[in-house]
């Protein structure tokens, strides 16, 4: 790195565990050069900005290689968005790799504990001003996972939306035909189990434990949100919230601790969804891991508490064909595959319009083709994250659309203000050709991300 590959002015992005990671070198004026490497959580808006700060303020620490900071990037002022991030710097000549799989490894883990803790904060705005709530909420579906937190969609003490209107939700999401085909068959084979049953027939109820599989940002997490309002609606599970947890959270480090962590989780999700992100990471540690324990705790307590708790497991389609099938309890209760395809490029463009559309802005003709080129580009690279690089793309735009309409706002001189001078609320709202990067050409890989994706 310190051989040029990254400057002040031209910041690395690399996907790393599926996170977006910005890595660049800073210049100071005094010292060694300082590497500075940064996850992108959310756009941040007024209405959520102080229970953010306070949820901030208790969890500063939580993390000894990881730093919350909100920047404000709307120079206008005019929305109150900020961006929400979470960074680390190095000492560049002294950093190895050892440090640096550190750091990545606390930014990563902040990062998806804050995007977690926006989402029920967005939530609980909506539920307590039901007037703001808009159809933009599932505008952009890219997974966002977070891990270890509760997900709500609602409690118990509410009614539970209609099926029809959790359907619709649903169908309402850009592309995944297979898993909304799939979703809708499980619901039609659940009520009509129900009407044998009332005219005393034997009935076979499919099995509510999925196993979703796609590459990362295909909507696995969102699908899952709407999975447990669905069963909640069909009368399946009495709550219908929805865990997320990953290895980390189902597996500790010592004999013994493993099945207590496990089954904590288990409990936080009864009643609900317990999704499992990434779950063949845990057939993956070998005689000595105690991944194989978390599994076995899982199986008992999927027996033990049967129709109170639904169980998916996530991942890359190779891997968790194979998780599925090292494990003969695990092939008999995970039988319902759901497949989660990488959008189409249409696709794609239209989740971008979408998310803009949702955060108040328009955009021109050219600077959609324009987007358009990039997620071409993009789509061609390894690692590409589907609806999770589209979201930041788009605040890679807003970024440079900010810069652009910054010099209008005040006469140039040492005193003007960034707030000198109104702004034609078009000239915000506009985003042109301008703002949008030009596509960058990376080598071709094959579409599908991880071996064995068919």
């Amino acid at each position: 790195m310190s051989g040029g590959d990254l400057s002040d002015c031209d910041p690395l992005e690399l996907v790393i565990r599926g996170e977006s990671v910005s890595a660049r070198l800073v210049h100071r004026a005094e010292g060694a050069p300082v590497l500075v490497l940064e996850v992108f959580v959310d756009e941040v808006h007024d209405v959520i900005a102080e229970p953010l700060r306070r949820w901030m303020s208790e969890h500063s620490g939580t993390e000894p290689l990881a730093a919350l900071r909100m920047a404000n990037v709307n120079i206008a002022q005019q929305s109150g968005a900020a961006h929400l991030l979470v960074s680390h710097a190095l000492v560049a000549e002294s950093a190895d790799a050892r440090q640096v799989d550190e750091v990545l490894d606390s930014i990563i883990s902040l990062a998806r504990r804050a995007r977690t803790r926006l989402d029920e904060f967005a939530h609980d705005h909506v539920r307590n001003n039901p007037a703001r709530a808009t159809a933009t909420e599932h505008a952009l579906q890219g997974d966002t996972k977070p891990a270890g937190e509760t997900i709500t969609t609602g409690s118990a003490m509410e009614s539970p939306r209609p099926t029809a209107e959790v359907l619709a939700d649903l169908e309402a999401l850009i592309g995944l035909e297979a898993a909304k085909e799939q979703l809708q068959a499980l619901v039609t084979a659940r009520a009509v189990a129900d009407q044998r049953l009332a005219n005393g027939l034997s009935a076979v109820a499919p099995s509510p434990h999925l196993v979703f599989v796609g590459n990362p940002g295909t909507g696995k997490t969102t699908v899952a949100r709407l999975l447990g309002e669905l069963y909640r609606s069909v009368g399946l599970l009495p709550s219908g919230h929805v865990v997320e947890v990953d290895r980390s959270d189902l597996v500790a480090g010592y004999v013994g601790q493993t099945a207590l962590k496990t089954a904590e989780v288990c409990r936080r999700a009864l009643g609900g969804v317990l999704l499992i992100d990434e779950a063949y990471t845990l057939a993956y540690g070998g005689e000595v891991d105690f991944g194989q324990e978390a599994i076995d705790t899982l199986l008992s307590f999927m027996e033990t508490h049967r129709d109170q708790l639904a169980v998916v497991v996530a991942g890359y389609p190779a891997p968790m064909g194979q998780f599925i099938f090292s494990n003969p309890g695990l092939k008999s209760r995970f039988d319902t595959v759901i497949r989660f395809d990488d959008f189409e490029e249409d696709e794609l463009v239209t989740i971008f319009s979408r998310l803009a559309a949702s955060k108040d802005y328009d955009v021109t003709d050219d600077a959609l083709e324009k987007v358009r080129a990039n997620l071409v580009q993009m789509r061609r690279r390894p690692g590409f994250g589907n609806a999770r690089d589209v979201r930041n793309l788009f605040h890679e735009i807003t970024r440079k659309h900010a810069v652009l309409v910054h010099p209008v706002l005040a006469p140039p001189g040492p005193t003007a203000g960034p707030d000198t001078t109104p702004l034609d609320p078009t000239v915000l709202r506009t985003i042109t050709a301008d703002a949008v990067p030009d596509p960058r050409p990376r080598p071709s890989s094959t579409p599908g991300h991880h071996p064995g994706y068919l």
